[in-house]
């Protein structure tokens, strides 16, 4: 039983050759699904389902972000010792 080195090679290049295809593929088609899902139905409605905001909501976030605001401003004024 004499073992041919040369096919011993072509069987290796041929394995070596299948998982480098195999690996690319694999990558291509992530990247293809993930720009799939990014462009999908789901992302378009989302922006266009977009409304204005009423005056409540802004009068709300901004008040939010007031008290956020004093309430940062009095830790750091207790942490002064001002007190």
């Amino acid at each position: 039983m004499a073992v041919d080195f040369v096919e011993v090679l072509k069987w290796a290049a041929v394995i070596f050759i299948a998982g480098f295809i195999g690996y690319f593929g694999k990558y291509l088609s992530k990247l293809i699904i993930a720009r799939v899902h990014k462009n999908g139905p789901e992302a378009k409605s989302e922006t266009s389902a977009k409304r204005p905001e009423t005056p409540e909501e802004i009068k709300y976030r901004l008040e939010k972000k007031r008290l956020k605001l004093e309430k940062k401003r009095i830790k750091a004024a207790k942490k002064a010792g001002k007190d």
